[in-house]
């Protein structure tokens, strides 16, 4: 519970434990809204409406990504662990012999 308040407050920090290789992207999204209310000429409607998005969506992002560790740590069927699909190929060209010069 502690980690979905602190995914509404800081989002990059409520996803750090999980692993950290997502918190940088969520921290673009919430220092967007920051610097949206700080740097906005006046708070209008629309000012504030902007951080606001930009804030849904790292909270979003967070949530999403708490849910996904906390389905692959509890091995839930719907996690993504089970729902992994491996390439046939894993380059175009790579059926093709290349030609001896």
């Amino acid at each position: 519970m502690v980690r979905y308040v602190l995914a509404v407050l800081v989002p990059p920090a409520s996803v750090c434990r999980t692993g950290c290789h997502t918190a940088p992207p969520i921290a673009v999204f919430w220092l967007a809204s920051l610097s949206t209310l700080y740097l906005a000429p006046a708070w209008t409607p629309v000012w504030l409406g902007l951080a606001a998005f930009f804030w849904l969506a790292a909270t979003t992002w967070a949530v999403l990504t708490l849910r996904g560790a906390e389905a692959d740590v509890h091995d839930d069927p719907d996690s993504t662990r089970h729902r992994h699909i491996d390439p046939e190929r894993h380059f175009p060209a790579e059926d093709e012999v290349p030609d001896a010069k």
